[in-house]
């Protein structure tokens, strides 16, 4: 049995976050088109899933999560993650050390969904 090493998942998941808007605009496509590229639309549902669970328990987290990883809008190519982060920490008013706890709370809600959807064993 072949096991996948957790900081490999934790990018898998990191790089779907970062492809959601694109994956998105591929779940919307018709059912041939869609069938070719079903992981993209399973990665979708469980990005959803965790969204949804973040939005039912802590907003704060979820508004995070969609600003961080451009699930709404457009992350600027051109700002790094670092300038991100303090941006965020200034308009959320928290610290260090929570955002980086926040984001490592998303890789672990958001792998947890795709265990539920059958992305990993």
């Amino acid at each position: 049995m072949q096991t996948t090493p957790l900081p490999r998942l934790r990018a898998e998941a990191k790089r779907q976050l970062y492809n959601y808007r694109k994956n998105t605009a591929r779940a919307y496509r018709s059912p041939a088109q869609r069938a070719s590229d079903d992981s993209g639309y399973a990665w979708v549902c469980a990005i959803d899933a965790a969204r949804a669970y973040f939005r039912a328990n802590d907003p704060l987290k979820e508004r995070f999560m969609v600003r961080l990883f451009g699930l709404e809008t457009a992350v600027p190519r051109n700002q790094l993650t670092r300038a991100r982060m303090v941006q965020l920490q200034e308009e959320l008013c928290v610290t260090w050390s929570t955002l980086y706890k926040w984001r490592e709370d998303i890789f672990e809600i958001v792998l947890y969904a795709a265990i539920e959807y059958g992305l990993i064993h």
